[in-house]
């Protein structure tokens, strides 16, 4: 696994790609979501190699956005994603929606994501958080707040 190092940036986007930034993650991670829980479930949705699936689940594990967990009565475990894991699914509809965009499917969305009652589509959309209200993407800039100290 080629581990990049975003220790030298302060940045909340530095952070979340050291835990997140690795090949297949965010597809494991998207997979979970969807409510694969074995390695065999995994691996057939990925098409991965089983060493690679294996050192990501592990790495998915100790930073906790998933947990092992025994099948009783066999030798065979799950993976279920914890509340950090599933306050992904924002991140994942973002990426979802900038990949419908910038480089849709020929035949159409493969993924669907929607309101779990209605089935109604749902979306991204900056919102100012002080007023609950929606404003453009134009509107949003990136920002430093502070230096990095020295």
């Amino acid at each position: 696994m080629t581990k990049r190092s975003y220790q030298q940036l302060e940045c909340p986007i530095a952070r979340s790609l050291s835990v997140l930034g690795d090949q297949w993650t965010l597809m494991i991670v998207r997979d979970a979501l969807m409510g694969i829980k074995r390695f065999e479930g995994f691996q057939k949705s990925l098409c991965i190699s089983r060493n690679l699936l294996t050192r990501r689940l592990l790495h998915l594990v100790a930073e906790g956005l998933l947990t092992k967990e025994k099948i009783h009565g066999s030798r065979r475990y799950e993976y279920c994603p914890t509340q950090k894991c599933k306050d992904l699914l924002g991140v994942l509809l973002a990426f979802s929606e900038w990949g419908e965009q910038w480089c849709p499917d020929p035949g159409g969305p493969l993924v669907h994501i929607r309101h779990t009652d209605s089935g109604k589509s749902v979306g991204m959309r900056p919102v100012m958080l002080d007023k609950g209200i929606e404003i453009s993407l134009g509107e949003v800039e990136l920002a430093h707040l502070r230096e990095k100290d020295s």
